[in-house]
């Protein structure tokens, strides 16, 4: 038998989950066949089976009237959903150095907490206006000057909710790195968000990757 043979034979039995043996001119080839690797979920698509998508009519927090509702806690509760979202999101900041992830309450707190368990970052959460119990803060959780800040939101219209949390975390000397949102509702929102000199990344965007046509 061949050295080639005795060595395929041997690592056969180590790795019989992931080997195969080709017979080829009455030689013994050993292959090792990687493991295959799983599609990544459509994260899009996750989001439109969730029932996420309301049709009716509701109005939005900025107070303009709309026929359909994004409804993140269909997929902000659902742990086969936000999985992938939360791996998605911390696989776009793994290269980034960032020291902390930061969300505005309620909506980001699903999303921030399980960014920060996925990748080991320190999380904070950003109230809108003040808190009047407790000990009334603004932030929980800390920014220290001159830390590198990811921003994640769940939903975004007019983007103003992201700007407000990005007005926080300046005055507190934080450094803003990246602005991420689940839904961007393809409205002003990377508009007015780019206005004020940043840039804003979405996962889901309405009408480019879901259609909200009427049911």
């Amino acid at each position: 038998m061949s050295e080639i043979a005795r060595m395929g034979r041997r690592l056969a039995k180590l790795q019989s989950q992931n080997n195969k043996i080709i017979n080829m001119d009455d030689r013994e080839i050993f292959l090792y066949m990687r493991p295959s690797v799983p599609s990544m979920p459509n994260i899009p698509e996750l989001v439109e089976q969730s029932d996420a998508i309301k049709h009716g009519k509701f109005k939005l927090s900025d107070g303009s009237l709309t026929d359909y509702y994004i409804d993140k806690y269909e997929f902000e509760t659902s742990p086969d959903i936000l999985s992938p979202i939360v791996a998605e999101i911390a696989s776009m900041l793994e290269d980034d150095n960032i020291d902390v992830v930061v969300g505005p309450v309620l909506g980001a707190v699903p999303l921030v907490t399980g960014i920060s368990l996925e990748t080991g970052l320190e999380s904070a959460f950003v109230r809108q206006g003040n808190k009047h119990y407790g000990t009334q803060a603004r932030i929980e959780g800390s920014i220290k000057k001159g830390q590198r800040v990811a921003v994640v939101e769940d939903v975004t219209t007019t983007g103003q909710t992201i700007l407000d949390t990005v007005d926080v975390i300046e005055e507190l000397g934080g450094v803003i790195e990246r602005l991420i949102v689940v839904v961007d509702r393809n409205a002003e929102a990377k508009t007015n968000v780019a206005e004020a000199g940043y840039e804003l990344e979405h996962l889901v965007q309405i009408g480019t990757d879901v259609d909200v046509g009427s049911n």
